[in-house]
């Protein structure tokens, strides 16, 4: 699948008076003949935007999801652009990382593993590492996601940073899961990461890291040269921006 030039944005109200929302409204109009109002109620999120002209499209192949991504590029508040491998092996290991609004391009690979999986098309194994504040609060595709687990898309593994537990974010989970990830890194496997390049893709390097040292009892120097080249080799891929 081609997630070329995808971009993420805040969200706005349907019925706000800035220019640049009004124009994108007309682009996207002008593209697709309207805007659904179900799309409208979300704010207009790129996420759901994208999706939205997939299903128009009436396909999941990457012309269509190309022309779907041109229909976010003049949207208000872009935060990030993605740039992940357009020529993803289905069978090929991926491990992915995306917590909050990282989860926007997963969830088209995630819809992508479906539609190979219902016309008898072989994948490789996947994990998805997502985290939010709350279950009960942020945890917006939360149905989604555990379907697509439930039906064997991916591995679903979720943290949750604001409950009444301890703190669990996306890199703990890493951690903890530790064995999996290194036996899929083992047989090729490629990690996305995507959000917060501040504080959120460093401790998921970390972790990274710290897994190769101890599955391999090399030094901090030799993990980061293992990290340096898997980004190299494109099986490190990342889509980060800074944390507001």
């Amino acid at each position: 699948m081609s997630l070329k030039r995808c971009f993420f944005t805040n969200h706005y109200s349907p019925n706000d008076t800035d220019p640049r929302v009004q124009k994108f409204v007309r682009d996207y109009q002008s593209r697709y003949g309207t805007v659904p109002d179900a799309l409208a109620a979300t704010g207009y999120d790129a996420a759901l935007i994208m999706f939205d002209a997939m299903k128009r499209a009436g396909s999941l192949d990457g012309a269509a999801i190309c022309d779907a991504l041109a229909a976010t590029r003049n949207f208000p508040g872009v935060t990030g652009t993605v740039t992940f491998n357009q020529n993803r092996d289905a069978v090929k290991p991926i491990i992915m990382i995306g917590p909050g609004t990282g989860l926007a391009p997963f969830r088209g690979f995630l819809q992508e593993r479906a539609a190979q999986k219902a016309n008898g098309t072989s994948f490789g194994p996947a994990m998805l590492f997502f985290g939010c504040r709350h279950p009960d609060q942020d945890y917006l595709y939360g149905d989604e996601l555990k379907a697509f687990a439930a039906d064997g898309i991916a591995e679903l593994h979720t943290a949750f940073s604001r409950t009444d537990g301890p703190k669990t974010y996306v890199q703990n989970l890493v951690a903890a899961e530790s064995e999996r990830v290194w036996s899929l890194i083992e047989k090729g496997a490629i990690i996305y990461v995507c959000g917060d390049g501040g504080k959120m893709e460093p401790d998921v390097k970390a972790a990274l890291m710290a897994i190769h040292r101890e599955r391999t009892g090399g030094d901090e120097a030799a993990a980061a040269r293992w990290i340096d080249d898997m980004g190299t080799k494109n099986r490190y891929v990342l889509d980060v921006w800074a944390g507001g």
